[in-house]
């Protein structure tokens, strides 16, 4: 990739703008197909549980009723899996000839580009509080007033079910949603928007830079939170950025973990949302800030020198 290692090519026997399109194809259809999975999933236990097809068919909304935590975040694996492990899976193994093992390219993972990671990441996270805040409270002209009253209504569901399904009330509850939130998603999800996405779109546009950002936008956009997508793409783009100067896809998947992670237990520990101003004082973000740089700069350094000794 550049410099920092050698070029990911995940076209196949494809140009970069055919190959694109066939991943955004994919994506797409592997989003519905995910959701319909996990939907049956929860059919089907909520079935089990006692659920008729008369109450189903009265009140689509009562289907979470008979569903326990862990149900609930059983589906979300099942999506999870469905969506971003078999979508890239299936694309590499079908039309870049390739695995999940070919997305990097760099040598074992370095313990210190960890920590590093994994510290820049929670650095990041008290910087985004404040984006989050700004893109939260985000007024839209007058002509787009319908969208915006559904993309509120639609923030709001979303919000109040991430509440309701973060709600451990037990320790295994809580490993159970480490998994679902944090782990199978911050593993499947760069496989599918920084593996296989990034690296197609850095073939068709010949810039890092814009398939980070694409790959960033649209990575945000799947997750249907117009009132999230800002801090989201950012994000993305930290960890297309990772995956950019390391390249190795591992660094990606630590950094995404880290950060669904520490959502996942500051809600089982009850301790301060750092969504929330309030909790995050503005000297904090500041200083947040300056050691997010720092580190990333540490980051790129080190995976240079990496490179050149490699090469």
């Amino acid at each position: 990739m550049t410099k920092l290692g050698k070029e990911i090519d995940v076209s196949g026997e494809f140009s970069g703008g055919a190959s694109t399109i066939i991943i955004l194809g994919l994506l797409l259809a592997g989003f519905f197909i995910g959701q319909f999975a996990g939907a049956i999933g929860a059919i089907v236990l909520a079935f089990a549980n006692g659920l008729s097809i008369d109450q189903l068919s009265d009140d689509l909304n009562v289907l979470y009723d008979y569903l326990s935590l862990t149900e609930v975040l059983t589906t979300q694996v099942l999506y999870t899996i469905v969506f971003t492990f078999v979508t890239p899976w299936f694309y590499l193994r079908l039309f870049a000839k390739k695995k999940f093992a070919d997305l990097s390219v760099s040598g074992p993972i370095n313990p210190v580009l960890v920590i590093i990671t994994i510290l820049a990441t929670f650095s990041f996270m008290l910087v985004n509080t404040y984006v989050i805040e700004w893109n939260a409270n985000v007024d839209l002209p007058d002509f787009l007033s319908g969208f915006e009253q559904w993309a509120k209504e639609l923030e709001q569901t979303l919000a109040e079910t991430t509440e309701k399904y973060t709600n451990f009330e037990s320790f295994p509850e809580f490993i159970v949603g480490l998994i679902a939130i944090s782990i199978l998603p911050g593993i499947g999800e760069e496989l599918l928007f920084r593996g296989v996405l990034q690296n197609g779109l850095k073939k068709w546009t010949k810039n890092i830079h814009v398939a980070i950002w694409v790959s960033a936008f649209i990575f945000s956009a799947i997750h249907m939170q117009f009132y999230g997508l800002v801090p989201r793409m950012l994000l993305g783009a930290l960890f297309g950025y990772l995956y950019f100067w390391s390249g190795s896809i591992w660094y990606a998947i630590i950094a995404h973990m880290a950060n669904n992670g520490i959502a996942v237990i500051i809600a089982y520990t009850a301790t301060a949302n750092l969504d929330e101003p309030e909790n995050v004082p503005v000297l904090v973000s500041l200083a947040g800030l300056l050691v997010f740089a720092a580190l990333l700069i540490f980051f790129r350094r080190m995976s240079t020198q990496k490179s050149i000794t490699r090469e």
